[in-house]
């Protein structure tokens, strides 16, 4: 989080910081639900949010099947 009065202090800090989010004036809790959510390189475990966790969380499953009948 940066909190600051100034736009261009904001902007420097953004373009500085080596993260995956910045927030200005506000809490480090904020999220957004269609927004990733990651760790960057060595913090974390991935990349949360929700479509990203109902992803983790499924399982892709194959099926090939020959049949001169079908």
């Amino acid at each position: 989080a940066v909190f600051t009065r100034d736009i261009d202090t904001a902007m420097r800090v953004y373009k500085r910081i080596d993260g995956t989010a910045i927030m200005v004036n506000d809490h480090t809790a904020f999220r957004v639900d269609w927004m990733p959510f990651a760790g960057a390189r060595e913090s974390g475990h991935g990349v949360g949010g929700i479509p990203y966790t109902i992803h983790e969380m499924q399982i892709e499953k194959m099926m090939v099947l020959r049949s001169d009948e079908i």
